[in-house]
């Protein structure tokens, strides 16, 4: 099948199967081999490109998921000043050493700059979390990335602009446009893969994609949205992490929602992955469905036949498993405008894996609910990673809500919780441990909300 999108500012068109990586397409039809294969998962950041100007891994990337698009490789970074800063600063801090994983960190620290001209060695160390460095020399990364800061002003490197047709219509892989026409496909006889930020799917069917059909929704931009209604706030299924993150109606009404999206990975995996992913892949050590469960979200799932809206804790029979019929289709998540009037809303996402980015969680944690007068009031705790779904701890809300908070019913909550999980031994983590874990994160997100209640 024939793509076309932009690659450095230059029109590109090329013949391949859509399904092939975007990292693939640039190294070995395109010929740019300076964005690198690290883990083929997601996970080093080493493939990293931009696309439409903002950070993804191109190892996860599927080459028909960029049609219309425009990508920007390390070998277009010096295209302006800013990119012209970062590869001098990167070579005269001494921050290029073996130089794998180098264009990738260009090039993250480049959408970085875009959107903060000054950044300090925080917001640089936070920006680059998804990429990693085999010889380790993440502070003179950072020097650089501040040092090209000082000494350019910020110029997008992708500037704003009409993108051109983004729809495939091939055999095995369809990138339709309109929520009509997934319907429609998916009413056909012969089964599809729905695929979006491809986060799961890139790594679960890795060097086996072309045994499969897909059904791209990035380019159907009426799942892609962040709407606030009179009574609930409304998000796109298809509607990528970092806009999530964004939005003022979900920082304002779901903060819980934020905190746990900002532990999907790193940047360019947020930029990819979304919350109707999230739930329909029904992975019981998701992120965003437990937070999803504690604010008390529902989905609204289509199909040729009609529409039915459920709670989010109702899609997943088990892990991989869902109630979804073959043709059905989820379309928005609808989170309820929780309020209590006089009282303090609190909430945490407490989550432990091997590391603070770009990890699966051994477990979770999530609670939102009100204090008032030293009381918890209203509260819904979601456990991830510890049974067959993301499950509610209503003994442990009960628990929580049966007295004024202090040590005693933080200790009891935590026996209660270890107690309400259903955990299993696997190669994260023995069901032992598990069990101990989530006591842990219980208190560790209850604490600052007790000491709080006694000021």
């Amino acid at each position: 099948m024939r793509l076309r999108f932009e690659v450095n500012s230059a029109p590109t068109s090329v013949d391949v199967d859509p399904r092939d990586t975007l990292l693939s397409v640039l190294r070995d039809d395109l010929g740019l081999r300076g964005t690198k294969y690290g883990c083929g998962e997601g996970e080093c950041g080493s493939c990293t490109v931009l696309v439409e100007g903002r950070p993804v891994t191109s190892c996860l990337t599927m080459a028909g998921q960029v049609n219309g698009q425009r990508v920007t490789t390390i070998e277009g970074i010096e295209s302006d000043a800013v990119g012209r800063a970062l590869v001098e600063a990167f070579a005269e801090t001494g921050a290029v050493q073996c130089g794998f994983c180098t264009p990738g960190f260009v090039l993250t620290a480049r959408h970085l700059l875009d959107c903060d001209p000054a950044p300090d060695r925080g917001a640089a160390r936070r920006a680059v979390a998804g990429n990693l460095c085999r010889c380790t020399g993440y502070t003179k990364i950072i020097d650089a990335i501040v040092a090209a800061a000082e000494c350019a002003g910020a110029a997008r490197a992708c500037p704003a602009g009409p993108t051109s047709d983004r729809s495939l219509a091939g055999d095995v892989f369809r990138r339709p446009t309109t929520v009509e026409e997934v319907l429609s496909l998916l009413a056909e006889p012969e089964a599809s893969t729905l695929v979006c930020g491809s986060t799961d799917i890139g790594v679960q069917f890795e060097h086996r994609l072309k045994e499969h059909r897909f059904i791209d929704l990035t380019a159907v931009d009426a799942m892609n949205f962040v709407r606030e209604d009179d009574d609930s706030v409304v998000i796109g299924a298809a509607t990528p992490y970092s806009d999530v993150i964004a939005s003022p109606a979900v920082n304002e009404w779901c903060q819980v929602l934020v905190m746990a999206s900002r532990e999907v990975g790193a940047e360019q995996i947020q930029n990819l992955g979304t919350l109707g992913g999230n739930i329909a892949n029904a992975s019981p050590a998701a992120d965003g469905t437990p937070a999803l469960v504690a604010l008390g979200a529902s989905v609204l799932i289509r199909s040729v036949a009609g529409e039915r809206v459920i709670p989010v804790e109702e899609v997943a029979t088990g892990p991989g498993e869902t109630t979804l019929a073959g043709d059905e289709l989820i379309t928005e998540i609808v989170v309820p405008k929780r309020v209590r009037s006089g009282a303090k809303r609190v909430c945490f996402f407490e989550k432990h894996g091997p590391r603070r980015m770009q990890t699966i969680a051994v477990a979770s944690v999530t609670c939102d609910g009100w204090l008032e007068n030293g009381r918890l009031n209203d509260v819904r705790i979601a456990l991830g990673a510890v049974a067959p779904t993301i499950i509610r701890a209503a003994e442990t809300e009960a628990v929580l809500t049966s007295a004024p908070l202090s040590a005693e019913l933080l200790r009891e909550a935590g026996r209660t919780v270890q107690a309400e999980c259903r955990p299993i031994d696997d190669i994260r983590g023995s069901a032992r441990f598990r069990r101990q874990l989530v006591r842990g994160l219980l208190i560790r997100g209850l604490l600052p909300i007790s000491r709080r209640s006694t000021r």
